[in-house]
């Protein structure tokens, strides 16, 4: 039986722990984000907090650090800086240790914090940091632009594989710094997106390993429907106190050069996971997986360290339970589709039945949200996912969703509107949207 869930278009929220899962609703109710949004930043903001304490023991006897790599393409105006600054919020207890630190000679671990939230930075000024005392930094980018404008990407794809820091200065000199953690959450609009992408740049973003290094969604789905209810305030969720106690943990080692803590796999959490690559490589055999390879080759790897995430941060031991692996796999393979709507090449065939499911979720979502059955094509253009706003992809999503009866189209004889059939209006829930009742023979 496989283990891998293929075709899941929504984040498998259900799938976290129900601490984490709760705070996610929470985001979603507070912000109105979806939870392609909420999910990701989460779950790297809990990465970022577990790096500086635990490591993961791979079966093959290599250390592992738990950072997570974590990339967000969303639209304009959802709240993308809103849900990052309060997923941080447990963080800024830490940083608010740097209040009174005057000698910028002193080493951070005399002082007993260091910056911990870098939203703009250099290269050399992350390693000053790193080289007087610091032991783990988050990337909070929420202007992912920042990335390529200020950053060293090849240092970046080292800082996730945790190498040691040599940065040679004409005026310093050697700067070496070992055993250090990096984690990162970029956030970035859909457009400047696509700009980054084009040409030499976005080439190089795959090339040099940094973007198959990060967990991708492109969260340009609209929320359908309300998130179930949470069960604590935003603002003093538990996520938070977690954060903060990670965070005192993470102090304690740093300002006594302590070792951080060692998880391994249970038998059976080792076993799910070798079955889990085992299937990822055969994924490979297909054309539709073939072109995003170099992110289906790190799945294994983003598995033991989201594993290890999850662990840790919830219930903190030497052994990493299947449930928390079992998560991690359907949190990764989420991403890998993600990947592969954003960057991957397929035949025209796939190629079209893959653009009709993203349109026809798109469209169902944005049916409820706004109660109306019809949406301009123009709209769609400018607001449907990336790889739809070119009218060619367009035109072969609508080609298929037609020809399975799913979309018509009006006036007649025209594509100006996409209008959901009876059947699409059927098939959706009517606990969930009184749209299936009252729209269903409006068209």
């Amino acid at each position: 039986m496989s283990v891998l869930k293929e075709g899941q278009l929504l984040y498998p929220t259900e799938s976290l722990p129900p601490m984490m899962r709760d705070f996610v609703y929470c985001v979603m109710h507070a912000t109105q984000a979806n939870d392609a949004l909420v999910g990701p930043v989460a779950v790297s903001v809990a990465s970022a907090a577990v790096q500086g304490v635990a490591d993961v023991l791979s079966p093959f006897g290599t250390d592992m650090p738990t950072s997570l790599f974590t990339g967000v393409v969303a639209l304009s105006g959802d709240r993308k800086s809103t849900v990052l600054k309060l997923a941080c919020r447990g963080m800024e207890e830490f940083e608010r240790g740097m209040e009174g630190y005057l000698d910028p000679e002193m080493s951070f671990r005399h002082w007993g914090s260091h910056p911990f939230l870098l939203e703009e930075a250099t290269e050399k000024g992350v390693v000053d940091v790193y080289a007087k005392g610091a032991k783990s930094l988050f990337y909070a980018l929420d202007e992912g632009s920042m990335l390529t404008r200020n950053l060293d990407v090849p240092a970046l794809c080292k800082r996730f594989d945790a190498a040691p820091i040599r940065h040679l200065s004409r005026t310093r000199g050697l700067t070496y710094v070992a055993d250090t953690r990096g984690a990162l959450c970029m956030l970035v609009q859909d457009l400047t997106f696509s700009r980054m992408m084009k040409g030499d740049k976005g080439a190089y973003l795959i090339e040099s390993g940094l973007l198959p290094r990060m967990l991708m969604s492109f969260a340009s789905m609209p929320l359908s429907v309300p998130p179930p209810p949470c069960s604590m305030n935003t603002y003093n969720h538990e996520f938070h106190e977690r954060i903060k106690a990670l965070m005192r943990d993470y102090k304690e080692l740093f300002m006594h050069g302590k070792p951080r803590s060692k998880m391994r796999l249970v038998a059976d959490a080792e076993q799910l996971w070798k079955q889990a690559l085992e299937e990822w490589e055969m994924l490979l055999r297909d054309s539709m997986w073939h072109s995003i390879r170099p992110f289906v080759r790190r799945a294994g790897e983003q598995a033991l360290r989201l594993a290890g995430v999850l662990q840790w941060f919830t219930a903190p031991q030497e052994m990493i339970e299947r449930t928390s692996m079992e998560t991690a796999i359907d949190i990764v393979q989420w991403h890998l589709v993600q990947a592969r709507a954003g960057f991957g090449k397929l035949p025209q065939e796939a190629l079209q039945q893959e653009l009709a499911r993203t349109l026809y979720d798109y469209l169902m979502r944005r049916a409820v949200k706004y109660n109306a059955t019809a949406t301009p094509r123009n709209t769609l253009i400018r607001g449907a996912p990336l790889s739809l706003r070119k009218a060619d992809q367009l035109d072969m999503a609508l080609d298929q969703l037609e020809l399975e009866g799913k979309v018509g189209f009006y006036p007649m004889n025209t594509r100006k509107n996409v209008v959901l059939t009876a059947a699409s209006i059927a098939a959706m829930n009517p606990k969930n949207t009184t749209i299936a009742n009252n729209l269903s023979g409006k068209f």
